[in-house]
């Protein structure tokens, strides 16, 4: 659901990587040798300064085409998460209290449990959710925007902001009096 939405740009970058390394691999011998006979001193100097120049330019379009590579190759390993697939994660959290776990996603949608853990980790990545491991090495990802227990109107904030209140109370520093005997 979630693989075949990259693979093409997966099929291009590789055979962009393909090009470019042919490319480099046949230019930059001839590069290196016309390099050989410039400073060598060899008797032609005209004809490897402009082999030298053909084959350093196709060097450089090697190089480009693997900077291209390289980009289509880490936008391919982006994920996706499809508007629809997104909204159906949202309710499941709203309803779970702000909470999920890669395996209630896996039972609740048609994801496999390696999509869901990479779908949660999407949502961690892109600054939505948190993760916290409770029992057995297990990872619950919360959305504090949809848990319950975030709202203004707990008592659970009202209770952190008296604890802040409190530890600001605790750090404030008072002046020791000092008393000055007359003779």
């Amino acid at each position: 659901m979630l693989e075949h939405a990259q693979r093409p740009k997966k099929r291009q970058a590789r055979v962009l990587w393909i090009w470019s390394f042919a490319m480099t691999l046949f230019s930059l011998p001839c590069v290196v040798a016309s390099l050989f006979d410039i400073f060598s001193g060899a008797s032609d100097i005209d004809g490897s300064l402009i082999l030298g120049s053909f084959f350093g330019l196709i060097l450089v379009v090697a190089i480009y085409i693997a900077r291209k590579a390289r980009q289509l190759t880490l936008e391919s390993r982006r994920l996706v998460v499809p508007e629809d697939l997104e909204r159906f994660i949202l309710q499941l959290v709203r309803k779970n209290d702000g909470e999920l776990s890669a395996a209630t996603l896996a039972l609740e949608s048609k994801l496999n449990l390696d999509q869901s853990a990479h779908v949660l980790a999407e949502f961690e990545k892109r600054g939505h959710a948190y993760s916290v491991v409770v029992g057995e090495a297990s990872r619950r990802y919360i959305f504090p925007d949809l848990k319950a227990s975030a709202l203004p109107s707990d008592s659970g904030a009202a209770d952190a902001d008296d604890f802040m209140r409190r530890l600001a109370e605790s750090e404030r520093v008072e002046e020791p009096h000092y008393h000055t005997h007359e003779s």
